[in-house]
């Protein structure tokens, strides 16, 4: 019972990071994307963490752009 919830959770969680980096990279290009994730060995905490930013970002933008009430 355990080992099913922390495969689904980790599941879950890796589902999530690979749709934040493909939504960055649709964002920034994925050519931006490979030089950020390039500079990871300078700066391992920092890369990841601006990537899955971009990424909330990505999606956050798309969700308003989606939104019918929203006047633009």
């Amino acid at each position: 019972m355990l080992r099913k919830l922390i495969d689904r959770i980790n599941y879950h969680s890796f589902m999530f990071v690979g749709t934040t980096y493909v939504a960055a990279a649709g964002l920034i290009g994925f050519e931006t994307l490979a030089v950020i994730l390039g500079y990871a060995t300078m700066a391992p905490l920092g890369a990841p963490l601006l990537v899955v930013g971009i990424g909330l970002y990505a999606l956050i933008r798309r969700k308003r752009r989606d939104d019918p009430d929203d006047v633009q």
